[in-house]
């Protein structure tokens, strides 16, 4: 890992010199679902400037990081360059990837970014591979913005609970919630 290339805070997305609650918020997930993926082919949708793809990698068999931001997507091959994991440009509501090629999705905070949630969740249902898994995280708009009043000018479409659930629900047959 290059430690001296680091990508500027905007706001917009987590980088790993980020202190306090925002560090906890992102940490605490991809630890979380590092723990999950011995041997698999892991998918991390909107992967941001990579640290997370990064974290996966040691425990995934392989890992393949998407971001929309080509300059995200050059910072995190610079940074994190590993045999075992792979960083592209692209859009995750028209993913460049084989249907049934992935065994794990992790999507951590992306889907409050995007009008196109739909697209986005038959996408990871369509690279998928029968048995496999979402992991997938969006803040609940009740407690993150109704019960605080903040507005996140990078949030297009957050949800409450239910609608997270039925967005959930038209796609997938079985999940479950963690909080």
């Amino acid at each position: 890992m290059n430690e001296s290339a680091k990508l500027d805070f905007t706001g917009e997305r987590f980088t790993p010199e980020c202190v306090r609650e925002i560090a906890y918020e992102h940490w605490h997930r991809y630890a979380w679902a590092a723990t999950l993926l011995s041997g698999k082919r892991v998918l991390d949708a909107a992967c941001g400037e990579g640290y997370g793809s990064h974290l996966l990698s040691r425990h995934a068999d392989r890992v393949t990081g998407i971001d929309l931001s080509a300059e995200a997507i050059e910072h995190a091959r610079a940074r994190y360059a590993s045999e075992r994991l792979e960083f592209r440009q692209g859009d995750v509501t028209s993913l460049d990837l084989a249907d049934d090629s992935m065994d794990v999705v992790v999507s951590f905070e992306t889907l409050e970014h995007l009008e196109a949630q739909d697209e986005m969740l038959g996408e990871f249902r369509r690279v998928l591979r029968p048995a496999g898994c979402l992991l997938i995280s969006s803040p609940d708009k009740k407690t993150y913005s109704d019960d605080t009043g903040y507005q996140n000018p990078y949030h297009v479409k957050e949800l409450y609970r239910d609608q997270f659930e039925a967005l959930l629900g038209r796609h997938f047959p079985a999940f479950r919630l963690f909080g």
